[in-house]
């Protein structure tokens, strides 16, 4: 049973948990992998607890991934059309145009 999200107990412990997860990656020695890594925890956190996500939802996400980078070799990369497909691969040009950086 999922406790409800009332700002209790069951918040704060979850709050810690993220936290906890975060400063643990304070150590990663390259700042930008540290604070990309860091972001990404925060917000895969709060995703999971946004949509209330069960431990068979995050287990066939798994499976998915899984999956997918089975599909993977030296010339097929499914992870890019992965990217393409949920729009993270526009994002990320469109980024980069913005900033006036080269890739």
């Amino acid at each position: 049973m999922i406790a409800p999200a009332d700002g209790g107990f069951a918040d704060r412990m979850m709050d810690q948990l993220t936290a906890e997860v975060v400063d643990r990656l304070a150590a990663t020695p390259y700042p930008r992998l540290r604070e990309v890594m860091q972001a990404l925890v925060r917000h895969l956190h709060s995703l999971a607890r946004e949509v209330r996500l069960t431990e068979a939802e995050w287990l066939a996400a798994i499976g998915f991934l899984t999956r997918t980078g089975q599909k993977s070799d030296e010339v097929r990369q499914e992870f890019i059309l992965l990217s393409d497909t949920v729009g993270l691969s526009s994002l990320v040009e469109g980024l980069r145009l913005l900033s006036g950086m080269s890739a």
